[in-house]
C-alpha cells in the first residue's frame, strides 16, 4: 500500500535525522512544545476543522460512482503508519440532498464505509451537531487492531463525514475526540427544529 511505503520511508528518514538533533534537544529540555493541531477554514465547503498538520489539507474531488451528479470532496491528513484524519463532503446539486436525511440514510453511509474499509461497526447512535441531525459510529477491523471513529452531519446540500482511524482504542483517544470536536459548520440553512426569530 503506497501510504505504508511512504510512512516507512518517512520513519526511516526521521530515524536518520533525529540522532543529529538529540544533542540540541538535550541542551533545551524546557523548550515549549508547539501543538501540531491547527484550525483551518474551508469556506468553499462550509466548515472549519482542526488537523494535526502544519499545512492545510487540499481537497481531492471526485464524482461518486453511480450517483452522478453527487460529488465527493476529501480532505485528509496521514500521520505515522496507521493514523488518518479525514473529512469527506458529499455535495449534492441544489435542493437534491436528503434534508433532513431519513433515519436510515446515515446507517447506509456508515455501512458503506465499513464495507469499503473492511471493518465492522461496533457502536452506533444518533447525534446532533449545532442542532443538525447527525450520527456517530465506531468500527474496527476483524482483529481489533485498527479502530475508526465516524461522525456524519447534514447541512443544506451537503453531508459531512468526519473520520479518524488509528491503532486499537483510537476511537476513545483524546486526538480522535479533538478531531471530531474541532469540526464546525459555517452557515447553511437553520436547523429543522429551530424557529425563526420573532421581532
Amino acid at each position: 500500500m503506497p501510504i505504508r511505503r511512504f510512512a516507512l520511508a518517512t520513519f526511516v528518514l526521521i530515524a536518520l535525522v533525529l540522532p543529529g538533533h538529540a544533542e540540541d534537544k538535550a541542551e533545551t529540555p524546557d523548550a515549549p512544545q508547539e501543538s501540531p493541531w491547527k484550525e483551518f477554514h474551508f469556506t468553499e465547503r462550509g466548515f472549519v476543522a482542526s488537523f494535526p498538520v502544519a499545512e492545510k489539507p487540499k481537497a481531492a474531488s471526485t464524482p461518486v460512482a453511480g450517483q452522478n451528479p453527487l460529488l465527493q470532496h476529501t480532505y485528509q491528513a496521514n500521520l505515522a503508519r496507521d493514523t488518518v484524519y479525514s473529512i469527506v463532503v458529499f455535495e449534492y446539486p441544489e435542493g437534491r440532498a436528503p434534508n433532513p436525511p431519513r433515519p436510515d440514510y446515515f446507517i447506509k453511509v456508515v455501512e458503506a464505509y465499513a464495507k469499503g474499509s473492511d471493518t465492522k461497526v461496533r457502536k452506533k447512535a444518533s447525534r446532533t451537531f449545532d442542532g443538525r441531525p447527525g450520527y456517530e459510529a465506531v468500527a474496527e477491523d476483524g482483529r481489533g487492531k485498527r479502530n475508526h471513529l465516524i461522525d456524519l452531519v447534514a447541512n443544506g446540500d451537503r453531508i459531512y463525514m468526519i473520520v479518524s482511524a488509528g491503532p486499537k482504542g483510537h476511537s476513545r483517544s483524546g486526538d480522535a475526540e479533538r478531531f471530531r470536536d474541532g469540526f464546525r459548520l459555517l452557515g447553511g440553512p437553520p436547523p429543522q427544529d429551530s424557529k425563526p426569530d420573532s421581532k
